[in-house]
């Protein structure tokens, strides 16, 4: 796309769990979901190299969150926004790290009223408050449209996150609209696994669009095969009929995702579509740090004083950064 343009901020694969993406055009900058977070695997924490990504992604996030002139949240999961809690184990998040993104910023949200879980009312409803106390205007953008100059931004009505009865609640996709170009950037719908998601996405009929791949890394444990594989259909199918396909988030926690994305990029290649992951798209290696975290364990040990802080208590562990230089090998003689 020439008028749309799209930044990927944070993702899977470039280290952490987001989908969080800057998108610019003539008329406004858009931060959609400025959160960042990291998360539990094979009973293991994240490895040091995961929370480097994780600082990282912080300091890219307060640099797009500057340039913004709307914050958006599809949903009040902890990966899409930040709060204003202090929490170094999972999200490097704290009350001066919110206050640095959402000050005086316009904030378009997902409503805590309808179409929304318990845990995410209460979140929802605790970050909306503390926008307000620091002067940031808060709008409520269920199925609501926008115009920026020639630019529209379209909020969806809420869609289901993943399944169509799915317990995790419901998500809004945002639309940025020119009059020749279209960008849908649709989080945790899974794939989608919700056909009334595809049919949104298809009946928008965009020029690109970021979803959400399938969390294939939990099939037959807390997903069952059947909608993991019904999650792959459908994007197959988005991907045959939309010319780019940014696929990313839950997806790039598998280790077998890669091949999964290549095989498909072949099936369209024909048509001149392409798939890609965030960080191929900024022409990137694809960084898969969490599906690989057995494997970081194993290769690049973690130095003594991050073993010791692994072992704290969770609460005072929360309060505490993560010491994150590696354990030193002896070189030979």
């Amino acid at each position: 796309m020439d008028l749309i343009r799209i930044t990927p901020v944070a993702f899977e694969s470039l280290g952490v769990r987001s989908m969080s993406t800057f998108v610019e055009t003539p008329d406004v900058k858009i931060l959609i979901d400025p959160g960042v977070a990291l998360g539990l695997r094979l009973r293991l924490l994240p490895h040091p190299e995961e929370y480097e990504a994780l600082r990282n992604s912080r300091q890219i996030l307060r640099k797009y969150a500057r340039m913004a002139d709307i914050l958006t949240v599809s949903h009040y999961h902890h990966d899409h926004f930040t709060p204003s809690f202090t929490d170094t184990t999972w999200l490097a998040s704290s009350q001066r790290e919110a206050e640095n993104l959402y000050r005086g910023k316009t904030l378009m949200v997902k409503d805590v009223r309808s179409s929304v879980n318990v845990s995410q009312r209460r979140r929802g409803w605790i970050f909306q408050s503390f926008c307000r106390k620091i002067e940031s205007q808060v709008i409520v953008a269920d199925a609501r449209e926008f115009q920026y100059g020639d630019t529209k931004v379209r909020f969806s009505t809420p869609l289901p996150h993943g399944e169509d009865a799915s317990e995790q609640g419901w998500v809004l996709a945002t639309i940025v609209e020119l009059p020749r170009e279209k960008l849908v950037h649709a989080s945790d719908i899974q794939g989608p696994m919700s056909d009334r998601a595809l049919r949104f996405i298809l009946d928008e009929r965009p020029t690109a669009v970021i979803v959400g791949g399938p969390p294939s890394y939990l099939s037959g444990l807390r997903v069952s095969e059947d909608s993991i594989k019904k999650g792959l259909e459908n994007l197959a199918v988005i991907a045959r009929e939309i010319p780019l396909v940014i696929v990313d988030h839950h997806l790039l926690r598998d280790q077998g995702s890669l091949g999964t994305l290549s095989e498909l990029s072949a099936v369209v290649k024909s048509s001149g579509h392409e798939v890609m992951t965030a960080a191929e798209h900024l022409g990137k290696p694809p960084r898969l740090l969490e599906a690989n975290r057995k494997e970081l364990y194993r290769d690049k040990p973690p130095s003594r004083s991050f073993v010791k802080w692994t072992e704290l208590d969770k609460e005072k562990q929360r309060k505490i950064t993560p010491p994150l230089e590696r354990k030193r090998t002896r070189k030979s003689k």
